[in-house]
């Protein structure tokens, strides 16, 4: 379904030197399938997100959705961010309608699918109420229904639990295990949560600090559905949770090509650093 393929992201710098967020990713995601990235914060897990997504043009490499080399967004893939950002004038049901608007499609055709959305995700009776009037774990909720309403695909979420209280996003983890079991969206979840990587997903791609490569991809063999509690299989989401913090601390070099040199730019001095990594700046 996803394909991403030597995908290197460098940003240029107005004052300052070129910050290189991505180097040499390699990455396959199957129809249907839960995989989760995590890695040390700035490693460019949210720039992965929006590569795949179509936001962000890539500086070599390419990604590939559903045979399609991607260009622009899509359709095809939805994405949920860190915070809801649902309209404020706009009702429960209005916001989770808001891309049939954007899209020109026939809104009442959609607005039953809405309402199995607000159903399955607990919120069918806060249809006609004002985003305010919402805790943050049902925001979440809305806009996950948001996300879904197209029916898209794939779909891409960067931290979306991040900014709740660990009870609310324990709870919100396993009600998204729930309907990922049901729907069979082909998911790509960003995450610093080793705990919500273990228990969401099929694989793990742990990356590296800047410039994030793909260190290891683990695969989480535990049956579903999982919980954060003891049940039969807390020993075995342990294991994969140990196995997952010592990658995430690996001080452990990769051998990576060459740092990349922005297409835009053309003259270019290279300073290569104690530890390899190439720092570009223009030169004045």
């Amino acid at each position: 379904m996803i394909h991403v393929e030597n995908l290197c992201q460098t940003f240029n710098g107005r004052r300052g030197p070129a910050v290189e967020a991505l180097r040499g990713i390699d990455l396959s995601v199957d129809e249907g399938e839960f995989v989760a990235a995590i890695g040390r914060s700035g490693c460019g897990k949210s720039t992965l997100l929006r590569l795949i997504a179509g936001l962000l043009p890539a500086t070599t490499g390419h990604v590939s959705v559903a045979g399609d080399r991607v260009r622009r967004p899509s359709r095809e893939v939805g994405m949920m961010f860190q915070r809801p950002a649902l309209l404020p004038w706009r009702t429960v049901l209005d916001n989770v309608l808001l891309p049939v608007e954007i899209f020109g499609w026939h809104r009442p055709t959609h607005r039953d699918h809405a309402h199995e959305l607000l159903e399955m995700v607990g919120l069918r009776e806060f249809d006609r109420r004002l985003p305010h009037e919402l805790s943050g774990g049902m925001q979440q909720r809305v806009a996950l229904c948001r996300a879904l309403i197209t029916r898209p695909k794939v779909l891409l979420m960067d931290e979306p639990f991040s900014a709740l209280d660990a009870l609310t996003r324990a709870e919100l983890a396993v009600e998204l295990q729930r309907i990922h079991m049901e729907l069979r969206t082909t998911i790509v979840f960003v995450t610093h949560s080793v705990q919500e990587a273990v228990l969401l997903a099929d694989r793990v791609a742990v990356l590296t600090a800047r410039p994030g490569r793909v260190r290891e991809i683990v695969k989480v063999d535990i049956p579903r559905p999982r919980s954060f509690g003891l049940n039969s299989h807390t020993d075995d989401v342990g294991l994969c949770s140990a196995q997952l913090h010592d990658l995430l601390l690996s001080t452990e070099d990769l051998p990576s090509p060459a740092p990349v040199v922005p297409l835009q730019s053309r003259e270019f001095r290279v300073d290569t650093r104690a530890d390899g990594v190439g720092a570009h700046r223009r030169d004045m």
